[in-house]
């Protein structure tokens, strides 16, 4: 697996990890910007040089975090060497596909981006996509903390009609490679994208074949 991917996964810990209500990236930055501006001074062991050091890190650590957000901390790849299914069977209202999802979320009027949750992939009566996952505690680096509020259950909710795109790939978070595919559909204000991997091929064919089920509503508005 790349460094990227192993890059990707690290920044999604420090930002979504907290000391004290803040995320562990947001504390490197304060603490970087405090040792610029004290020795920014020259009057600290390692004068001006430090304060150098110190803006070039913070800097990086910026950027480091804004590529790894427009990333959403995954690395999808796009695969021709093997033909996706086309229409197939539709999943019964009572099936539930285990996947790990990418994208936001919401539960009761909150929204949140979260990447590699352990979810289900499942479809209504109604047609209606959901993808059901569960927030876990967890803690990074011995310090870091999950926000508690954040722990439970978050959803995604989307309908045929609302599909925009589906592409078949790879996705790597951290070292781990599974079969994924990467849809785009119309949330209220702006295009979402969600990454659905999976245990195996034909948990991502189940999948992919229920969506295509209503494929005359691709792209409609």
């Amino acid at each position: 697996m790349g460094l990227d991917s192993r890059l990707l996964r690290f920044a999604y810990q420090l930002h979504r990890h907290e000391v004290s209500g803040r995320a562990l990236d947001r504390w490197l930055g304060i603490c970087l910007f405090l040792v610029g501006l004290l020795w920014a001074w020259g009057w600290l062991p390692g004068g001006r040089w430090v304060a150098v050091v110190a803006a070039l890190l913070l800097v990086g650590l910026i950027a480091f975090q804004v590529w790894a957000r427009r990333a959403a901390y995954v690395r999808f790849t796009p695969s021709d060497a093997q033909t996706p299914p086309q229409r197939g069977e539709k999943l019964s209202p009572e099936d539930k596909i285990a996947i790990r999802a990418t994208g936001h979320f919401e539960v009761e009027g909150r929204r949140q981006f979260f990447a590699d949750l352990q979810a289900f992939f499942r479809t209504f009566a109604t047609r209606e996509h959901a993808v059901i996952a569960y927030v876990p505690k967890s803690r990074f680096l011995g310090i870091g903390r999950w926000p508690g509020h954040e722990v439970g259950m978050w959803y995604i909710f989307f309908l045929p009609r609302q599909v925009i795109s589906l592409e078949w790939g790879d996705l790597i978070f951290g070292t781990r490679r599974r079969p994924a595919s990467r849809i785009t559909y119309r949330g209220e204000k702006r295009p979402e994208t969600i990454y659905l991997s999976f245990d195996g091929e034909e948990e991502r064919r189940r999948v992919w074949e229920d969506i295509l089920c209503d494929a005359d509503s691709l792209g409609d508005e």
